[in-house]
């Protein structure tokens, strides 16, 4: 972060501090009015906010995970630490320390809001067609990771209860029932952010993590519930565990199959809506009553809002879901980290008793994802490297442990040291895990020791088309029949090309673009609708183009570029200076014919080291089929070759003249003296209008042409188009 929004911020908050002092300092008896704790409620939420962001903008910078940073924010400007220093308006502090909770119920319930937001938008972004497809290697990979964690957590808080706690707990005592719970945990979030970035989403390794990761949380949840039960009926008997057990999986099995068999109706009800933003408002509103009715049972809240989310995955508004809510996700997901951070104990944390104990607790809570999961994952196909990844995929425990801690120590199972142990546990792991992942799922080496044979139900079928103009247009009025055909339609730009998901009630399409091809990816029970389709949009364009050419003259528009009326041209020395290299300019062209110029003027492009001489070939190629498709000579002796092209990142043109003229077809009929050849980036284009219409305007002037023509040098001629562009 730059030094001066640092200031910045500093400003703000002291700026802020200032105001609320004048403000309420003069009146401390309002403090136990609803008025005053809203009014407080609304102060801490804007400076969790500002920390939260600060904090995992830092850590983003460093390369490690921005929950990291959120967390330790959280810590910082807590009750633990500088929450409770006495401030002017605030004798207890920006954060005081609640009675039997370290922060104010308000405030906890707007973490509870942002824990539901993030596990229902989890759920819609699960891909259901892979979690099904390899649902038996994940689910034995996740269930194993369950078991072994859950069972180790469980032992150190048993082992280590009289010596860290100072009483001796039984397997069944809550405290390392609950530990075992959190060491169970694992992120879905984290490793699906990790494998995203490096592109490994849809590996062996990256589908069965994934898997892995989602039924490992639901099962986690699922002893959640277990847990709460036994505390809350106070007795340990394997009948009342065997019906809570049946309870909770009866529940989440039957409202997942609900889910699932019902989400083209709950995408029509939805739907029905019609506005893309009450659609998702909808949709979350449907994810709170669903956690209510999950809670009122004596499940956890998130397991409802999972469900909801996974019953939307399959069906076309997860997109839009996942887009409208995402400003909603960063608002209150970074709240919900920070809180969490404000829960830590950091004097209980500092004692040495808890630092070992954590410290045992944290390499247990590793070793036993590792081996738990990496060797069902070797026994499933896996190498020793592949199921090492899996393994590691596994460790990060995040935002799902979190929730698990933070509802132990609200409901007053879990005490706050416990609280402090599991947060340490779950920042380490999350901090280490990206690295370890990244280096092990980067190698060139094999993660399956046998690779299957898998009948793909997909094709893809491509189309190459003569140029970028056209493909764009191609690429437009696709796009546009398909939303006529009902089709939701979201792009994501990745790596350079663009991607369409398009998905209609059980039709899913993936359009992809990249410079002059566009290719369909569908199922085979659908390349026909996708050929008919596209079928049209060729047939629509043809008689189109055909209508605007029996319609329109292009050389009369052509003309009306350089029509003196069209007002005065802007002076823009610096925008001229940073198109044009005073070595791109060239008074006097010795080519003889159209094909001569361009190279011409193109090797002094490259002479200037604006690019390099190995991507002159292909320049060229593209110039050339840029005139053969429209020629670029004007009229008055000017012509604007150009094209665009991914040989440069910026505009970069080149300026001649030729005192006899060539042949460039323009629109009067004349020889072409005066060319403006232009390079675009693809990526690029009104700049390029905005400098060309500029040098229409400086060139509209017959004198100015004069005086281009019979320049003398190469600087005279720079210095003409600078001192008048």
């Amino acid at each position: 972060m730059k030094v001066k929004y640092l200031k910045i911020f500093i400003g703000i908050f002291a700026l802020s501090l200032i105001c609320v002092h004048s403000v309420f300092a003069a009146d401390n008896s309002s403090e136990n009015n609803l008025s005053w704790q809203m009014t407080e409620l609304i102060l801490q939420l804007g400076i969790i906010i500002f920390a939260a962001w600060l904090g995992g903008d830092i850590f983003r910078r460093m390369r490690l995970p921005r929950v990291l940073g959120e967390i330790i924010a959280g810590v910082i400007i807590g009750p633990y630490c500088l929450g409770t220093i006495s401030l002017p308006g605030f004798s207890q502090g920006l954060f005081p320390f609640m009675e039997g909770f370290p922060v104010s119920a308000e405030l906890y319930g707007i973490a509870t809001i942002a824990s539901i937001i993030l596990l229902f938008l989890i759920g819609a972004e699960t891909n259901i067609q892979t979690f099904l497809r390899f649902s038996f290697a994940g689910s034995i990979v996740g269930f194993f990771g369950v078991i072994s964690s859950f069972i180790l957590g469980d032992v150190v808080g048993v082992i280590f209860s009289k010596w860290a706690f100072g009483t001796y707990y039984g397997f069944g005592h809550p405290i390392p029932l609950f530990l075992g719970v959190i060491s169970s945990a694992t992120s879905v979030g984290i490793s699906a952010r990790i494998l995203s970035e490096k592109r490994k989403m849809d590996s062996p390794e990256g589908i069965t993590i994934l898997t892995a990761a989602v039924i490992d949380d639901v099962l986690g949840i699922i002893v959640l519930a277990i847990v709460i039960g036994i505390v809350k009926s106070g007795h340990l008997v394997f009948k009342d565990i065997s019906l809570l057990a049946l309870k909770s999986l009866g529940m989440w099995i039957g409202f997942t199959v609900l889910g699932l068999v019902f989400s083209t109706q709950l995408s029509r009800f939805v739907k029905a809506f019609k506005n893309k933003i009450t659609i998702s408002i909808m949709s979350l509103a449907m994810a709170f009553i669903l956690s209510g009715i999950f809670e009122h049972s004596g499940l956890a809240m998130i397991i409802g809002a999972y469900i909801m989310g996974l019953s939307f995955a399959k069906t076309e508004v997860s997109h839009i879901i996942r887009d409208n809510l995402e400003s909603m996700r960063e608002f209150f997901v970074p709240v919900f980290f920070c809180v969490m951070g404000m829960l830590v104990n950091l004097k209980e944390m500092a004692s040495p008793t808890i630092l070992i104990f954590g410290l045992v607790y944290l390499i247990t809570a590793i070793i036993s994802k590792l081996l738990g999961c990496g060797i069902p994952a070797w026994f499933l196909n896996f190498t020793a490297r592949g199921a090492t990844a899996v393994g590691v995929g596994m460790i990060p425990r995040g935002e799902v442990a979190l929730i698990i801690a933070g509802i132990g120590l609200s409901t007053g199972i879990v005490p706050h040291d416990v609280f402090s142990v599991a947060v340490l546990m779950t920042f380490v792991t999350t901090m280490a895990t990206p690295a370890l992942l990244e280096k092990l799922i980067l190698a060139d080496k094999p993660m399956l020791r046998k690779i299957p044979k898998i009948k793909d139900e997909h094709k893809e079928i491509g189309y190459d088309l003569p140029n970028i103009e056209t493909a764009e247009l191609v690429l437009g009025k696709t796009v546009l029949a398909f939303e006529k055909e009902g089709f939701y339609v979201y792009p994501v730009e990745t790596n350079g090309a663009v991607i369409y998901e398009m998905r209609k009630d059980e039709t899913s399409v993936s359009l992809f673009y990249e410079k002059e091809r566009i290719a369909f990816h569908c199922l085979i029970k659908d390349l026909t609708y996708v050929h008919t389709v596209f079928y049209e949009v060729i047939l629509e364009i043809e008689y189109a183009l055909k209508s605007l050419q029996e319609k329109m003259d292009h050389s009369i528009i052509g003309k009306n570029i350089f029509d003196k009326q069209n007002g005065t041209y802007v002076h823009g020395e610096s925008m001229f200076s940073s198109i044009i290299n005073p070595l791109a300019v060239k008074h006097s062209l010795t080519a003889q014919t159209k094909a001569e110029l361009l190279e011409e003027m193109v090797d002094l492009l490259i002479k200037s080291g604006q690019f390099p001489l190995f991507k002159k070939k292909g320049v060229i190629t593209e110039l050339v089929n840029r005139e053969n498709s429209m020629s670029t000579g004007m009229q008055d002796s000017i012509a604007f070759p150009h094209c665009r092209t991914s040989a440069t990142k910026k505009i970069i043109s080149v300026i001649g003249v030729h005192n006899k003229g060539i042949d460039f077809k323009s629109l009067d009929g004349r020889l072409s003296q005066i060319f403006v050849l232009t390079l675009i980036p693809e990526s690029n284009k009104e700049s390029y209008l905005q400098y060309i219409s500029n040098v229409s305007r400086l060139l509209s002037d017959e004198q100015n042409r004069k005086d281009i023509i019979s320049s003398k040098s190469d600087k005279e001629l720079y210095e003409l188009f600078t001192k008048k562009l």
